[in-house]
């Protein structure tokens, strides 16, 4: 009977091992062909994981997408909404641009935690987005947002998302950059935001972007940056500004991009009277692959090449005091340029000099801290502000090599040159010391009237 009992047992544990090895090999084999029920009108592949259901009309997000999909293709559809629940399975790829998405719900992309690259392109009724949109996505990678009539975004909307490499927001409506909206995509290399309608870039619109490489903002409406505005973009190799609005650009801006190797700034109104220096004095430090920069105004450099104009076109004009930031001016020339003046005596006297500078410094008061920026459509009202006056015309013209020869060499004080000073300076000594010695006889003749005054009085 024992050993009745021990085989009934024995065969009874061989059949349930044979029934768990049976039920795995069903789990393991089985179950991953069971794939082959895709959603309907869509197409399975096992290697890596993907479903593709592009092109079929479909409205809504179809049911049925295997749990382990590592990609999903659901373009040129026409899809309008996307909630919370579309979406339960871990895929690294999804595709849902050319449909007609109207509406995201907060939160919609929530479950797909290893999600890497989204693309929602080409969605045209995708005009609002909600500010947890993308909440979960944090090994988002790439994200696709172009032509799909953004008028704003949230100022949330970007939250969390540290791993974000590529953003692509190019050829929406987008009219301004809120502050710190891109604050958290510290691995952000590249930013598309070329064809919308930015018309000004304030200082903290691109803060955080510590590791941006690419900076494109061509083909927009800008008409003012921030002296600030690229402070944190220290890596930034690449920068698109053509066809803009620009009539002029801080020099302090573009200092802050210490590794910008290729600019482009053509298609823009640049005016190139003194508001102009702070840009022309960088690029003449800066070596890097750059457009040209064709003046608009004042007439007389309207054409020229704001890169290759020459130090004696700012002989005139205050110039930023390198020892503040707020941008405080002072009248410093360079030596050539004040022994040439000290030998060619402008016509205008002093006061209409003083009276010019100060108009110049009214129609841009670099004091300020913030350059005041000319609207397109004021430029040529406004540019008999900018015209040259005669003495400026007056000046002596360089050529190019007597320009790069000379470059840097600025001083504050006025010198001699090879003993060619003006005899002027000298009348103007003499002058100067026969006034002290007039003053101090007159005041010795007083002392002395006093002091016989009191020794009548007193004996």
């Amino acid at each position: 009977m024992g050993i009745r009992r021990t085989m009934k047992s024995s065969s009874a544990h061989n059949f349930k091992s044979g029934l768990s090895l049976w039920l795995i090999l069903w789990l393991v084999v089985v179950k991953p062909s069971g794939v082959t029920a895709c959603p309907r009108l869509c197409v399975c592949y096992p290697t890596p994981m993907t479903v593709s259901c592009q092109s079929q009309n479909l409205t809504i997000v179809p049911a049925g997408v295997p749990y382990d999909s590592q990609r999903v293709f659901l373009q040129n559809n026409r899809i309008t909404e996307l909630r919370a629940d579309s979406f339960g399975f871990e895929t690294q790829v999804l595709w849902l641009y050319g449909n007609n998405i109207t509406w995201i719900e907060a939160g919609a992309f929530s479950n797909l935690r290893v999600l890497e690259e989204l693309d929602l392109g080409d969605n045209p009724l995708l005009r609002r987005l909600e500010g947890g949109a993308f909440r979960g996505l944090e090994k988002l990678q790439s994200l696709h947002m172009h032509r799909c009539k953004l008028a704003a975004l949230p100022h949330d909307l970007f939250r969390k998302l540290y791993s974000l490499q590529f953003l692509y927001l190019q050829e929406n409506q987008l009219h301004f950059l809120q502050d710190d909206l891109f604050s958290d995509l510290v691995n952000l290399t590249h930013l598309f935001l070329h064809g919308n309608r930015i018309r000004a870039v304030s200082e903290n619109a691109f803060r955080g972007l510590v590791n941006l490489d690419r900076l494109l903002l061509h083909d927009n409406r800008i008409r003012q940056v921030n002296r600030r505005a690229f402070r944190d973009l220290g890596r930034l190799t690449i920068l698109y500004l053509f066809n803009n609005s620009l009539a002029e650009l801080p020099g302090q801006a573009m200092r802050d991009t210490q590794g910008i190797q290729f600019l482009r700034l053509n298609g823009n109104p640049w005016s190139c009277g003194c508001e102009a220096r702070p840009l022309w004095e960088w690029f003449r430090k800066a070596r890097i692959s750059s457009s040209d920069l064709m003046c608009s105004s004042p007439s007389q450099r309207r054409g020229q090449d704001l890169r290759f104009l020459r130090e004696l076109d700012f002989a005139l004009c205050p110039l930023p005091d390198p020892g503040s930031l707020a941008g405080t001016t002072t009248t410093t020339f360079s030596t050539k340029t004040r022994w040439w003046f000290s030998k060619n005596k402008p016509v205008s006297s002093s006061k209409a000099l003083h009276q010019k500078n100060s108009e110049t410094g009214k129609a841009f008061p670099f004091s300020a801290g913030k350059p005041q920026y000319l609207p397109k459509n004021a430029i040529e009202s406004l540019s008999s502000k900018y015209e040259l006056s005669e003495d400026e015309v007056a000046l002596p013209k360089l050529e190019p090599e007597e320009y790069w020869a000379n470059y840097g060499n600025e001083d504050a004080s006025i010198r001699c040159l090879d003993l060619e000073c003006s005899s002027d300076d000298n009348t103007a000594f003499s002058t100067s010391s026969s006034s002290v010695i007039t003053t101090s006889f007159l005041h010795l003749l007083t002392f002395s009237i006093i002091t016989f005054s009191l020794h009548l009085l007193f004996g």
